[in-house]
């Protein structure tokens, strides 16, 4: 009689982030890049109001800086992390060869005994691309039993005028360190699905904006439904649904797709932080008040070039 192997679990058991300390607000700078006050009071009205300017500090110090919070907070020894991963979505928040993001990540929070590598071109997806990696690897490796994914970006001053997602976000220069267990009790990732949508492989239009498509709610409804049947639970069973900050309007027609009530939806981050790319819902796990132990969060995020991501997590 053949007996079954239980697939090792990982645990999201602690986050930390760390946003660029200057705060600018959507008037300042459709001001500082020649937009049209109207553009300013979509922006608002839309939820985005404001974003964090790292004004020319390097990701490498934002990541480092969310990464030694990571470890104080939660008392865990550099030498213990078997995995350090570090994602980005855009290519100037990476150090160009020869020079090593992650290893000056590494050398700098003092975890040279951990493998580190990277994982990208899922864009504000990949951490939850790099959660996936970690799974995979902690199957082959019964000694990975901690890793810590960070992703960090930053906007340089000569894209400014990027910052905006249309009318629906402000992008935020920060970085967010994700601490990964084996088998722990809590936060433990229950479900999770990506997905990419080839249609979209240019990423933007001539302008460099997204492509309106009004596929992405379906897009983003069967995703976030796929981790839920992943976990083995109903959508009404989520008590949380933590998503990215962009498109605040577009979230109530989401939650009446979950059948969810949209109090279960969190969303004071959308206009105190802004948009921190794929960081967004791990700040929300964060600072979401009430996760009991028995409820179940729902993490959310999308990116350019049809990236979709969700994950279920149980308390």
């Amino acid at each position: 009689m053949s007996t079954a192997i239980r697939r090792p679990s990982l645990s999201l058991c602690a986050t930390a982030f760390s946003l660029a300390d200057r705060a600018v607000d959507a008037r300042q700078w459709a001001t500082r890049c020649g937009q049209p006050s109207a553009c300013a009071r979509a922006l608002i009205h839309n939820g985005a109001t404001q974003f964090h300017d790292a004004a020319g500090e390097s990701p490498v110090t934002l990541a480092v800086r969310a990464v030694s919070d990571l470890l104080r907070n939660t008392g865990t020894p550099p030498t213990t992390v078997d995995a350090l991963v570090y994602t980005h979505t855009i290519q100037t928040s990476v150090l160009a060869p020869p020079s090593g993001t992650v290893r000056q990540i590494q050398s700098h929070t003092g975890m040279n005994t951990a493998l580190a590598f990277s994982v990208t071109q899922q864009h504000c997806v990949s951490p939850m691309a790099a959660i996936r990696v970690l799974q995979a690897l902690a199957m082959a490796r019964p000694a990975v039993r901690r890793a810590i994914v960070v992703c960090a970006d930053v906007i340089g001053s000569e894209c400014d005028r990027l910052r905006a997602i249309q009318d629906l976000a402000l992008h935020s220069d920060g970085a967010c360190a994700l601490l990964l267990e084996r088998d722990a009790p809590r936060g433990v990732i229950a479900g999770l699905h990506l997905y990419t949508d080839g249609r979209s492989f240019r990423g933007t239009d001539d302008d460099l904006q997204p492509v309106p498509d009004d596929r992405y709610y379906w897009s983003a409804f069967t995703t976030m439904r796929a981790a839920i049947q992943k976990a083995g639970i109903t959508a009404r069973d989520i008590t949380h649904v933590l998503p990215h900050h962009a498109n605040l309007p577009g979230w109530a027609r989401l939650m009446a797709m979950l059948g969810l009530p949209r109090e279960r939806l969190f969303t004071a981050n959308f206009g105190a932080v802004g948009h921190v790319f794929g960081a967004d819902p791990f700040i929300n796990f964060q600072m979401c008040p009430d996760r009991e132990p028995g409820g179940w969060s729902l993490l959310f995020t999308c990116g350019l070039a049809g990236c979709f991501g969700a994950m279920v997590v149980r308390h």
